[in-house]
């Protein structure tokens, strides 16, 4: 006698094997799609970024000229800037930068709660924060989605400053770059997971090459030998 269909058991079985495969694939899917929002809104950043300074170099002339403060950098970029949220300095608020410890690439190192510094800060409308540090390295520090974890630099939490093209002379060029102006010493030289300095600082580097942040999931020595 022919049968027409399935019996309970082999749908059972069927949907069971689904199931497996589902939550063997699934997360790997996830994280592939987080990274890939991730580098779009760091894309997004940078070219925001670079187009408010070339407005304000218009204005105000290359950085070697400015005063070099948070306060300064924040006056004359943020004019240039479509916003969503918008906090001067001595105004702390989540809606402009989280009030978080970040933690790093290395899982023993963790940072700094930036928002502590009571520096300017501002969140695009595009989602991204952005908090004007403006110390002797670092200019900017951006939070691509804002208050959403992981809060790690290296994957959400970026660093960001002016190109600095003599060190001695302190001349910049009319461009902002990822990581710090430390890049031609060895602490921002690749994405170390290894290092107790801000591990992660310069990943941005990788990001801007390659268009991805395969870096997560490649060793320190993989990480060098394509750096």
């Amino acid at each position: 006698m022919n049968r027409d269909g399935f019996t309970l058991a082999e749908v059972l079985i069927t949907l069971g094997i689904i199931g497996v495969v589902a939550a063997l694939t699934l997360p790997s899917l996830i994280q592939k799609y987080q990274e890939k929002s991730l580098v779009t809104s760091y894309l997004r950043v940078y070219s925001i970024l670079n187009q408010a300074y070339n407005f304000a170099v218009q204005e105000y002339g290359t950085y070697d000229t400015w005063e070099k403060s948070g306060v300064d950098d924040y006056n004359k970029i943020r004019p240039y800037l479509k916003l969503s949220a918008d906090c001067p300095q001595g105004v702390r608020n989540d809606a402009c930068f989280p009030n978080t410890t970040y933690k790093t690439l290395n899982p023993n190192v963790t940072t700094d709660n930036w928002s502590m510094y009571n520096k300017p800060s501002v969140r695009l409308t595009s989602g991204e924060s952005i908090l004007f540090l403006s110390d002797a390295a670092v200019t900017f520090i951006v939070d691509l989605n804002g208050n959403s974890k992981p809060n790690k630099l290296g994957v959400d939490c970026h660093f960001f400053s002016f190109y600095l093209e003599d060190m001695t002379a302190r001349e910049y060029k009319p461009i902002i770059k990822p990581g710090g102006d430390w890049i031609n010493s060895t602490y921002g030289k690749y994405c170390s997971y290894t290092g107790t300095w801000y591990p992660g600082n310069s990943c941005g580097f990788w990001i801007l090459k390659y268009k991805n942040m395969d870096y997560l999931h490649m060793s320190d020595d993989e990480i060098k030998k394509r750096w």
